[in-house]
């Protein structure tokens, strides 16, 4: 066998080699999608979804105090939605925003960006164009894999609520009624 056709070989035994390595790959934070409708508007959570894993402190520990954290992993957790909205009564435009959340021990800020397509680092620098608000974590049932959920839909609102460990926070939705109706008193 001459030289040439030896390393012909031997480059394609790895080329052979190397799909079947990184399709057995597992991801550690699965893609995850959630979406609602609220009278009209359509409103979708698109996120990675990073687990527990046996850490003992999720935040304060994994997600360090003062830490501004996309609430997810790889890429910014995204929002999109299709009308108007107003998250805990701040007025939100038509549109695709990442979120992210500034961590404390005590009340963390939400931030609305809306640049979409972000990694979740480096972190995105504050900007006029950001709604900026503070959020109170609870805690709540212990879940392994980061999940979002809407709660208590109705009418023209609803709970979108972030869960991940033991901690949750949730943050209240309001969306401009498509049909007012009229009710009789009777």
């Amino acid at each position: 066998m001459t030289a040439p056709t030896a390393r012909y070989g031997a480059c394609l035994t790895l080329l052979l080699l190397m799909p079947a390595a990184l399709t057995a790959q597992m991801r550690a934070s699965e893609r995850g999608a959630v979406s609602q409708t609220i009278d009209g508007t359509v409103i979708t959570i698109d996120y990675s979804r990073p687990q527990v894993r046996g850490r003992d402190s999720i935040f304060g520990g994994f997600v360090t105090w003062g830490e501004v954290w996309t609430p997810g992993a790889n890429f910014a957790t995204t929002l999109e939605i299709n009308r108007p909205l107003k998250i805990d009564g701040h007025p939100v435009a038509p549109g695709k925003y990442s979120l992210w959340l500034v961590v404390q021990p005590g009340t963390w800020t939400m931030v609305i960006d809306p640049r979409s397509r972000l990694y979740h680092v480096p972190f995105p620098d504050s900007t006029k164009d950001q709604i900026r608000y503070p959020v109170k974590p609870g805690v709540g049932p212990f879940t392994e894999m980061l999940l979002f959920t809407f709660r208590d839909v109705h009418g023209d609102e609803g709970t979108l609520g972030l869960q991940w460990g033991t901690t949750q926070v949730e943050f209240k939705l309001e969306v401009e009624p498509k049909h007012n109706l009229t009710i009789a008193a009777a």
